[in-house]
């Protein structure tokens, strides 16, 4: 046996224990990414949000503890959760779906990726070799004991490294309080909020095609540089689809967000979903709907859903795609105190 196998285990210890204890505090964005997962319905409950990650602790508190059959028990069931774990974010990523898994709560908001697929696939990995690499079964306690100081000095090493790693996947360069700016150029009669996809220079965004066109709800063709810049509005272009589970969130507050944006912008949604459906599913979406999504998509380079786009009231594209009902929801948000906030400064007579 080589002592310093005791990694594998001990890795999956922490990831368990740091993902539940991170998790914890977030019950709601749980019950949304059990949503977004297709998770059965029975299972989308305030009791199910908080035993995942009370579960997860204790998993990775008993892969440090224990030995013997129970060892391999419990080493067995972390297998299991990492390889489901890795199941459902690949099927989302297949989907093109824009999923926040609330993997390690609030230090995990970016939508699932392919990289989310080789984390958890090595993570598998890890847990696998935790069951059947030799004298697994000792424990992790037993084993430890048998270190030596050049197993402790690697032990060690490896540990600085792994940590490193995961603060740099999770933490995100710290971005400075929102700020607005005020653009003077004619059509821009709004504030935009500073992020990290926003074009605040104006001679810097692309205009909008005059012939990219959608469908109304009625049938019409509409030309979406029309619907921007006619209405003179900031417009949040939304690409969602009803088959898409992380959309849910987004599609039932499209109308609260409209009515929260007043009349400083617009919200427009964009999918390639049918009227029926939008209508059985979201009707109360429909009101903002338009589809033959195809043709936008495709320009704007939306490449999963959910995603939203922020457009200048003079017809010009003032943010990249940004992907997940969290980020979208927290941009606009943004967007509506930023709105609020100039309403304020304004002079009143």
């Amino acid at each position: 046996m080589l002592p310093t196998f005791v990694i594998f285990p001990a890795l999956i210890a922490c990831v368990l224990i740091a993902s539940g204890a991170l998790k914890l505090p977030q019950r709601s964005r749980t019950l949304q990414s059990f949503v977004a997962f297709g998770v059965p319905a029975p299972l989308r409950k305030p009791w199910a949000a908080v035993t995942l990650p009370v579960g997860e602790i204790i998993l990775g508190a008993a892969l440090l503890l224990l030995s013997g059959p129970a060892y391999l028990i419990v080493a067995t069931l972390a297998a299991a959760l990492m390889a489901t774990y890795l199941a459902v974010v690949a099927r989302s990523v297949a989907k093109r779906q824009a999923v926040d898994c609330n993997c390690f709560g609030a230090l995990s908001t970016a939508p699932v990726s392919q990289m989310t697929i080789w984390r958890n696939a090595g993570l598998t990995l890890a847990a696998l070799l935790a069951i059947f690499l030799p004298g697994m079964a000792l424990g992790v306690p037993t084993q430890l004991a048998f270190f030596s100081a050049d197993d402790w000095l690697w032990l060690t090493a490896t540990a600085a490294v792994a940590l490193v790693g995961i603060v740099a996947a999770l933490v995100k360069p710290s971005v400075s309080a929102p700020t607005t700016t005020r653009d003077a150029t004619a059509g821009q009669d709004f504030e935009l909020v500073e992020g990290p996809d926003l074009i605040s220079d104006p001679t810097a965004r692309d205009a909008i095609p005059h012939t990219l066109e959608l469908v109304s709800g009625d049938g019409a063709p509409e030309l979406l540089y029309n619907l921007v810049v006619v209405p003179q509005k900031t417009t949040i272009l939304i690409f969602a689809s009803v088959s898409c589970g992380s959309c849910g969130p987004v599609l039932s507050q499209v109308g609260d967000w409209s009515r929260q944006l007043g009349g400083d912008a617009q919200i427009i949604v964009v999918t390639s979903s049918s009227r029926s459906s939008m209508t059985e599913n979201y009707p109360s979406a429909l009101p903002f709907t338009y589809f033959g999504a195809k043709a936008a998509t495709e320009f704007f380079g939306a490449s999963a859903t959910p995603a939203a786009i922020l457009l200048a009231a003079d017809g010009t594209i003032a943010s990249s795609p940004e992907y997940g009902n969290v980020i979208i929801a927290d941009r606009i948000e943004q967007l509506a105190s930023s709105f609020a906030a100039q309403r304020q400064a304004q002079p009143h007579d």
